[in-house]
């Protein structure tokens, strides 16, 4: 079994999936619109995306549509984990990811013996961003 979480916007999914597609220095999939598809919409939705996917090492790591149906309203319970390797990179992506948004602990040197850090970027998402130490 392989867990995807589906972000699912209300019109906004090209800019979020481009936006941490940037950030994470990582790729999207190809953008299938409504407008492409047979689905029903409205002429104003035909540029929204029916789905795409965000792309790490070949791998699906997430995916992406818009519905009519969507409300941003984001479970604060729920928060999408990153673990890193490389601290620089980490570094980078918390930043890149915070512009817009609120970060909601800095990035910190912890006690498991990890930098460790949390925000919530300008879509509303929750993110923790780990990464160990080797010794």
């Amino acid at each position: 079994m392989i867990l995807h979480p589906y972000f699912v916007f209300n019109g906004q999914a090209k800019e979020a999936l481009v936006f941490y597609a940037k950030a994470l220095g990582i790729e999207h999939g190809e953008l299938k619109t409504y407008g492409e598809s047979p689905m029903p919409h409205e002429p104003h939705q035909k540029d929204w995306i029916i789905h795409s996917e965000l792309i790490f090492n070949g791998s699906t790591l997430a995916m992406f549509a818009d519905s009519a149906d969507a409300q941003l309203s984001p479970n604060p319970n729920i928060h999408i984990s990153l673990n890193y390797t490389d601290l620089e990179e980490m570094k980078v992506a918390f930043e890149r990811l915070a512009e817009g948004g609120e970060i909601t602990m800095p990035l910190k040197k912890q006690f498991w013996n990890a930098t460790f850090g949390q925000l919530k970027d300008r879509f509303g998402l929750h993110w923790m961003m780990n990464c160990d130490y080797t010794v």
